[in-house]
């Protein structure tokens, strides 16, 4: 069995993947990749990852090395450390004469590979020469330090391995730079798969100012138009790709995120006595505002049509980048039925979601993104209650019935969506089997094959 196992690969094609983001760590950007190389080596293609290493990183949250032991060695990872010179930036500013706490790097710390808010972009305006100069050491992203670590790694893994695609995936963009010089050094077939917008994410602001985004649109074209293949994960980032490169539409392709149809969800652990539970986890940042869901709460209680006691808000995970909204929700009449929970384990987070009543979703003021946390929500097969504007999470939910797409503004929308949840009148969030990562990477192994004939 072991011969066989060893001829089989031996036949293999073999992936390179430049993913920052890769376990052991656990931020959301690694998921899309991880799930990828777990299903690649059915297809015949196994995965040769350069992804950082977490000991080179100044934070990094917690790991788990469980992902990795369970592949049972199909994979080849080399973490490639990083220099992190706005780490560097920030010891020098604070010894500058003057450096205060307003004067701290835009954005403050961020988690690895991950952006700051919509609210850290620092000042707009009257930016000083030491926003400048953090401004360009930015430049594309707080990651650049790993661009060359990155290169180095993988010529490695050329040289000693047969190697017949690169696929690089962001954010960070710093990743799809990195394999910009493998496929000219090389010549290999490139595909480059876009998590999130480089240009115009609201939630990627990292600067102070926007006097460097043309070398961001000129960094952006030049990855586009020498990647072979271009992936986006929406519909909707795919069309605006078309629209900023019209001449080259036959390039761009969607494959969307998903979820584990082989991971088993955890079973609810709750009773029919305990209250209502509506939970809201990850990170509140930006725009991420439950302020309508309480309000709405408060006014349905003003009316009598709930009780306080019969319901409760959780929400789990960071609340840093809205401290000062959750704050003020802590005054609310409802105050006693509102729960703000620390992050926990990721284990831990989905029987959290799994013992509540209905999941809430917001993703509000971007066009082109779907937050993975919907897929997420979908595993779990629970209710859910997006708030959401305009865009792609609310095309998404409308176009697949994944849940009740809600404006944060329409307060009447949002009770009615309440309501109907509480007296059991919505359903359970589908698991649509193309949101599968099974099926996904088979799409990734079809635009792979079509490249290398």
């Amino acid at each position: 069995m072991k011969e066989q196992a060893d001829s089989i690969r031996a036949d293999m094609k073999q992936l390179l993947l430049i993913a920052y983001n890769f376990p052991p760590l656990t931020t959301s950007g690694m998921y899309r990749a991880y799930q990828f190389a777990k299903y690649l080596p059915r297809h015949g293609w196994r995965p040769l990852v350069v992804s950082v290493d977490p000991a080179s990183l100044q934070h990094t949250g917690p790991l788990d090395e469980g992902p990795l032991a369970a592949m049972n060695g199909e994979i080849v990872v080399s973490q490639a450390r990083a220099f992190e010179p706005m780490a560097s930036l920030a010891r020098w500013r604070a010894r500058l004469p003057g450096a205060g706490k307003s004067q701290a790097f835009p954005g403050g710390s961020v988690a690895p590979g991950g952006t700051a808010g919509a609210d850290g972009g620092g000042k707009s305006n009257g930016a000083s020469w030491k926003d400048w100069l953090t401004d360009w050491i930015s430049l594309p992203d707080r990651q650049s330090g790993w661009i060359w670590p990155a290169y180095r790694a993988a010529m490695r893994l050329i040289r000693d391995e047969t190697v017949h695609a690169i696929v690089s995936t962001s954010p960070p963009p710093s990743g799809h730079l990195a394999a910009l010089l493998l496929a000219r050094r090389t010549g290999l077939p490139w595909i480059a798969d876009f998590r999130d917008p480089w240009i115009g994410n609201p939630y990627h602001k990292v600067r102070s100012s926007g006097f460097l985004d043309p070398a961001d649109a000129w960094m952006e074209k030049r990855v586009v138009r020498s990647a072979t293949r271009v992936i986006a994960n929406t519909e909707e980032l795919r069309l605006r790709f078309e629209e900023r490169y019209p001449s080259l539409a036959s390039r761009f392709v969607t494959i969307s995120n998903g979820f584990d149809g082989e991971e088993i969800m955890p079973r609810s652990r709750r009773t029919s006595k305990e209250p209502f539970r509506i939970i809201h986890a990850g990170t509140l940042y930006g725009q991420r505002d439950p302020t309508p869901v309480v309000r709405a709460l408060e006014r349905m209680c003003d009316r009598g049509d709930l009780r306080p006691g019969e319901f409760e808000l959780v929400l789990l995970g960071s609340a840093e980048g809205r401290s000062d909204t959750v704050t003020s929700l802590l005054r609310s009449p409802l105050a006693d039925r509102i729960r703000v929970e620390p992050q926990v384990a990721r284990l831990e987070a989905l029987q959290r979601l799994a013992d509540s009543d209905l999941l809430l979703l917001i993703q509000v003021g971007t066009t082109l993104q779907v937050p993975r946390k919907l897929f997420e929500y979908l595993a779990i097969g629970k209710p859910m209650l997006a708030l959401v504007t305009e865009g792609a999470t609310e095309n998404l939910i409308r176009r697949e019935e994944l849940g009740r797409a809600v404006h944060p503004d329409d307060g009447a929308g949002i009770e009615s969506a309440l309501l109907n949840a509480m007296r059991g009148r919505s359903p359970a969030s589908a698991r649509p089997a193309r949101f599968d990562f099974r099926v996904l990477t088979e799409q990734l192994v079809e635009e792979l094959e079509g490249m290398i004939r």
